[in-house]
């Protein structure tokens, strides 16, 4: 390891990402490991990646979903640092970033990772409200210290350690690969929320986390709340680009509210879709089994008064 070099692993996901892959190593440089987790990429991500990081070590495992991704490298491949930071493809880091990752690893602590929030640009312009910075996520880990397991769409951290939060975060980019892509990938991600929902509305809203200090505590119960609200499409867009001042982003951040918008409306159809289905299945399966009684009785045999034939 050279001396300038910050002891710390860095595992970057990758899927296609030969748009950003460069961009996301590049500002790595000074983290002294780099180990890339591919999903069975089919574009120019491995020999990019080789290009700017030929010391990176890769891996390659199919995507079931990111918490299973994030366990999979932590099993198999092998860090050889204590400390773990988890990158995206379409995250970069900033050099603030970096000299406070430095400083948190380098001093003796009780926490076994940290939370880092993201800077989430659409049309060039940081979305600072319309995105309600800061939304953070569990990605500066202690090796053996933390696991992940599938939320919705994304992961949840399980430990039993204490947890800190970083000041600064990262660039991310999750329009590198255009709309057209964010779009798809928002179409599958609605149908991963579907349990999550659900789950939700069954946990009992703690209405003190809503104003608690905690920004962990506070974001989980404002989605427990926001998955029994009605017409939950329009209250959040109204919180968010209203209350949450999403507004002051201009332009670009009008038209995130407006696809976030769309993308709450794809999650309550496909709830709805979902009910009318289980409906019309039980109300099948009812049917199947008055039919099924009816032609029992119909086969139950009558014995038919004989002829006395004497």
């Amino acid at each position: 390891m050279s001396s300038s070099k910050i002891p710390l692993t860095a595992i970057v996901l990758t899927y296609n990402e030969a748009v950003s892959i460069e961009t996301c190593l590049q500002s790595m440089a000074r983290i002294d490991e780099v180990i890339v987790v591919d999903s069975l990429s089919t574009d120019d991500t491995l020999e990019s990646a080789r290009q700017v990081r030929p010391d990176a070590r890769f891996f390659t495992n199919p995507f079931k979903d990111f918490g299973d991704q994030r366990n999979w490298a932590l099993d198999n491949a092998a860090p050889a640092h204590e400390w773990i930071l988890f990158v995206d493809a379409d995250e970069y880091c900033t050099p603030e970033l970096l000299d406070e990752i430095a400083g948190f690893i380098q001093k003796p602590r009780n926490e076994v990772g940290a939370f880092v929030a993201g800077k989430n640009y659409f049309l060039g312009k940081w979305l600072k409200r319309s995105t309600m910075y800061p939304s953070y996520q569990l990605r500066l880990l202690k090796f053996g210290q933390v696991r992940y397991r599938k939320e919705g769409h994304g992961q949840k951290e399980v430990t039993q350690g204490p947890l800190g939060y970083l000041v600064n975060g990262w660039v991310h980019d999750g329009f590198h690969k255009g709309l057209h892509q964010w779009i798809e990938r928002h179409n599958q991600y609605s149908t991963d929320e579907i349990d999550l929902i659900l789950e939700l509305r069954n946990q009992r809203v703690t209405w003190a986390d809503l104003f608690h200090p905690d920004a962990i505590r506070r974001r989980r119960a404002l989605k427990q709340l926001a998955a029994r609200a009605p017409a939950r499409p329009i209250a959040r867009f109204l919180y968010v680009y209203v209350w949450k001042l999403g507004f002051l982003d201009g332009y670009p951040g009008l038209v995130f509210c407006m696809l976030r918008f769309a993308h709450d409306v794809h999650i309550g159809a496909k709830l709805e879709e979902q009910k009318y289905l289980q409906r019309k299945a039980s109300t099948t399966e009812h049917g199947n089994q008055a039919l099924d009684s009816s032609r029992s009785l119909r086969r139950v045999p009558v014995e038919l008064p004989g002829r006395d034939t004497d």
